[in-house]
């Protein structure tokens, strides 16, 4: 008694069998979403939106110390547009890369909430040491000028050196590198043009980023 006959399964491991043409654009379009689930979690725009929020922040701030004699820092005005600016687009970036990362999870999503963590841990650590530089009678130009515009970013730019060289990451370590040089240019700029500085130097390192991953995207 002949036994029904079954349709062979695709196999790789057969060269004188053919993979469906189905199959296969199948597991292309698989293999596509998964990459850009992995690789582009940060579209070009995202990073756009930051380089036109951060120059505006910071220049608001830089707007209000100018000509200050003696600094007593910006206005609470100032510092509302500033880190409200900021909190928007954090806000944005997190939807869009959670979008972006659902689905994900075991070591990338712990990972995830690694990096949350010890972003919030960086955040309390900078403010109570920003306490305690008042508290020692360091003056307004330090407490309110150089520190919070320079010291957060050699922060940033120390972590993402140390991923990147860890892990092997060039584009970790060139942001790394970045976020550091901009955190010691406007150090030394000064507790007035420190606002300036950085504003304009993180709107030129997001403009430049984002322009690399449309070039990437494009080859």
């Amino acid at each position: 008694m002949d036994q029904e006959k079954k349709p062979p399964n695709p196999s790789f491991a057969d060269g004188d069998e053919k993979i469906d043409p189905r199959i296969a654009a199948q597991l292309l379009q698989e293999t596509t979403s998964q990459a850009k689930r992995q690789f582009d979690v940060w579209p070009p725009y995202l990073l756009f939106i930051g380089a036109v929020i951060f120059l505006l922040a910071f220049g608001t701030a830089w707007w209000s110390v100018r000509g200050q004699h003696p600094y007593v820092g910006p206005s609470g005005g100032a510092l509302a547009t500033m880190y409200g600016g900021i909190l928007v687009w954090i806000i944005v970036v997190s939807v869009v890369l959670k979008r972006a990362n659902s689905g994900v999870g075991g070591r990338s999503a712990q990972q995830r909430k690694a990096y949350r963590s010890g972003l919030i841990t960086v955040i309390v650590a900078y403010s109570i040491f920003q306490g305690a530089l008042y508290h020692a009678g360091a003056s307004h130009a330090i407490v309110y000028g150089v520190y919070p515009a320079s010291v957060p970013w050699l922060f940033a730019g120390t972590v993402f050196v140390t991923i990147g060289a860890i892990r092997e990451e060039l584009p970790a370590l060139t942001l790394g590198i970045v976020l550091i040089a901009i955190g010691l240019g406007s150090a030394f700029a000064g507790p007035v043009d420190a606002w300036l500085v950085t504003g304009i130097g993180l709107a030129v390192a997001f403009v430049s980023f984002a322009t690399v991953r449309i070039v990437q995207r494009r080859s």
